[in-house]
């Protein structure tokens, strides 16, 4: 009874200075950059276009995907649940690795554009 009362309270406190830690270093960078003149755009996460959206599409469809094809491979192989474990895993870091690239080279494309130069 006493340990798992030292236990929460051992997790609440870490959580706790954790918290507080994070905020603080936080504060100190920002305010950093504002002594040495600069803005904390660096901070932003997007630059206003947001594919959020199509990472969590693809990861769904292929976690879809990967389950019918792993029930597929489970009645023919009697591999019970092994087979839809690894199709759900390879197809679901198959699609991140895809939307990966598609970020890349939309960078690439918004680098090489003129107008973005100016």
């Amino acid at each position: 009874m006493a340990s798992q009362i030292i236990a929460t309270i051992g997790l609440f406190i870490t959580l706790i200075v954790l918290i507080v830690t994070f905020f603080k270093t936080r504060h100190t960078e920002r305010m950093a950059l504002i002594n040495s003149g600069r803005t904390a755009r660096i901070f932003d996460e997007k630059d206003g276009e947001s594919n959020g959206s199509l990472k969590v599409g693809l990861l769904l469809l292929s976690v879809g995907l990967g389950l019918l094809i792993g029930m597929i491979v489970d009645s023919i192989l009697h591999t019970e649940p092994t087979g839809v474990f690894v199709s759900i895993l390879v197809l679901g870091g198959m699609s991140l690795i895809i939307y990966h690239f598609y970020i890349e080279g939309k960078r690439k494309e918004r680098i090489k554009d003129p107008e973005d130069m100016v």
